[in-house]
């Protein structure tokens, strides 16, 4: 393969992740990961310690994300907003 078919096939590549996000919905977005963020995702298995390879570590961001619903959800169940209400009045 020649170097002008290889850049061509990459572009193909990302052209194609690109329509396929677009058509489920989904966003691409550079996110900075500080060491206590990495500590964090550690402590919560979604990462294995020691372990800073980028791809790695997106996928356990997204795992992290993905879990936010069912933790806000959680909280709801435990703390309504209707207790919250009536402890503030």
């Amino acid at each position: 393969m020649t170097e002008a078919e290889a850049s061509r096939a990459v572009a193909r590549e990302r052209t194609e992740a690109y329509r396929d996000r677009r058509r489920n919905g989904r966003v691409l977005v550079p996110v900075e990961v500080s060491p206590r963020h990495l500590a964090a995702l550690e402590r919560l298995a979604l990462l294995d310690v020691g372990e800073r390879d980028k791809p790695r570590i997106g996928w356990a961001v997204a795992r992290f994300l993905d879990a936010a619903p069912h933790v806000a959800a959680i909280g709801d169940a435990l703390w309504p907003e209707s207790e919250e209400a009536e402890g503030n009045a």
